[in-house]
């Protein structure tokens, strides 16, 4: 299994952002923004070898910039697999793709060293979430990926 919390370390720290536009414009990951209907959020898509990430133009600049994290984790760590399509009720879906994309975007989106300060001012996760500019559920999962990096160094 792919250590997500490392290979967006690596991205972080190649790439020298957490922006997850300029991330796919540095791996050549093309965005295109379209149109959809409100349910439809955006997809990624790798066609003849190139790789696309698909963000609704009618979402607010924090919504693009969480669907544009979450597909990047699809592009970047499913390029195999089938279109992956990120609806307006489904965005926290249970199933092992869409989980390790949220993943994803949740240690992209949010910086553990600011993370840890508002945990350290007993912050609720709602008040963190909106700090980050993310929906809870994320910070939920950056929660639980921290919880297992600091077990697996206490074994």
């Amino acid at each position: 299994m792919v250590n997500i919390h490392i290979r967006v370390k690596n991205l972080i720290r190649k790439y020298g952002t957490r922006n997850p536009l300029k991330i796919a414009k540095e791996t050549g990951i093309q965005v295109i923004y379209w149109s959809f209907t409100d349910q439809t959020k955006g997809y990624s898509v790798k066609m003849l070898r190139n790789k696309f990430i698909v963000i609704n133009s009618l979402l607010d600049d924090v919504s693009r910039e969480v669907v544009a994290a979450h597909e990047l984790g699809h592009a970047i760590l499913h390029s195999s697999c089938d279109t992956y399509c990120l609806r307006e009720y489904t965005l926290f879906p249970i199933g092992p793709y869409e989980r390790q994309a949220n993943i994803f975007a949740a240690e992209l989106l949010i910086d553990e060293k600011d993370l840890n300060e508002y945990i350290l001012c007993n912050m609720c996760n709602e008040d963190i979430a909106s700090c980050f500019n993310v929906p809870v559920q994320l910070i939920e999962y950056k929660l639980e990926s921290l919880r297992k990096c600091y077990r697996s160094k206490l074994l």
